[in-house]
């Protein structure tokens, strides 16, 4: 029973409530890729220790994966090892979510900044410069990575990301909002949405995004590992400025029936892109392409790279 204080979460059941806390079927691939398991890291830093996982050998050109909002880094754990025989690849969980600290602010620079300390920390320049993708939000502190004056950024993929953030508006005003607990993990399954909102087939892969995500506080209290006031507590950029001013080459790879990738975002995208900039449309893909088309998103991916 949970205690006084707590707030429960009264959420529409969604995509996961059927399978009550069974994981569901999921093609072979994706168990093969599972079982290439990841080690986990903690590196310190001053406001708060940041999370990574790390998949390939030491050596190899780095990939450095970023998530979107609200999200962790094993979001790409089914994505990373088809990378990993050929780079040395990370996937971080930007501070205030997944396993890295919570911290009283955050800005989209800071994320910039420790996403290069965790490219330092993991090899990531044992062969050059890494590569670096980022998903949704994620793509902010990407583009600003990309515009370090260090220029330590090889490539850089913005995946979709509209780069305005005007899907997640900064309001300092709003009331704080409060941490939502479940009495069991099956709760918290069962609570499971993706935002913005969208249909989601591949049922396996939400699973385990959800799984990653719920963490047991203590026994009988569930709840989400990202912090529920990251978003409005975030120091934004012009974004945009550090997409046009990139020291590396950018591509931009989207879903084509993403929400976020509306007529505005591609218009305002094709207008601070440097010439030549490769655009991508992943086919039939909402907003989070790593869930929707995986295997699409790993070839386009792929093609990036060796091009």
């Amino acid at each position: 029973m949970l205690g006084s204080g707590m707030t429960v979460s009264t959420a529409p059941a969604t995509i996961l409530a059927s399978y009550e806390g069974a994981k569901p079927p999921a093609p072979l691939w994706f168990d093969e890729a599972l079982q290439r398991t990841p080690e986990r890291h903690m590196l310190p830093r001053e406001a708060g220790a940041i999370e990574y996982f790390t998949w390939g050998e030491d050596g190899r050109p780095g990939l450095f994966l970023l998530h979107g909002g609200g999200a962790h880094g094993l979001w790409w754990a089914h994505i990373a090892p088809f990378f990993a025989d050929d780079y040395r690849v990370v996937a971080m969980s930007m501070a205030g979510m997944g396993g890295s600290d919570w911290r009283e602010s955050y800005a989209i620079l800071d994320h910039a900044d420790d996403m290069k300390a965790v490219a330092d920390a993991a090899g990531l320049f044992a062969a050059g410069k890494p590569v670096v993708a980022g998903h949704s939000f994620g793509g902010a502190p990407t583009a600003a990575a990309a515009a370090d004056p260090d220029a330590w950024v090889g490539r850089a993929f913005i995946i979709d990301s509209s780069l305005q953030m005007r899907h997640s508006p900064e309001d300092e005003n709003r009331p704080q909002r409060e941490r939502r607990y479940f009495a069991t993990i099956e709760e918290g399954l069962a609570r499971f949405r993706f935002l913005p909102a969208q249909s989601c087939d591949n049922h396996y892969i939400a699973d385990m995004i959800a799984r990653d995500a719920l963490v047991e506080i203590e026994p009988g209290r569930w709840s989400w590992c990202f912090d529920p006031n990251g978003f409005g507590n975030t120091r934004r950029i012009e974004t945009a400025r550090k997409a046009s001013a990139a020291n590396c080459p950018l591509a931009v790879i989207y879903g084509d029936r993403s929400a976020i990738m509306d007529d505005e975002a591609m218009t305002h995208l094709h207008e601070i892109m440097p010439d030549g900039t490769p655009f991508v449309a992943i086919p039939d893909s909402g907003h989070h392409v790593m869930v929707d088309q995986p295997l699409a998103l790993v070839a386009a991916m792929r093609a990036l790279l060796a091009g």
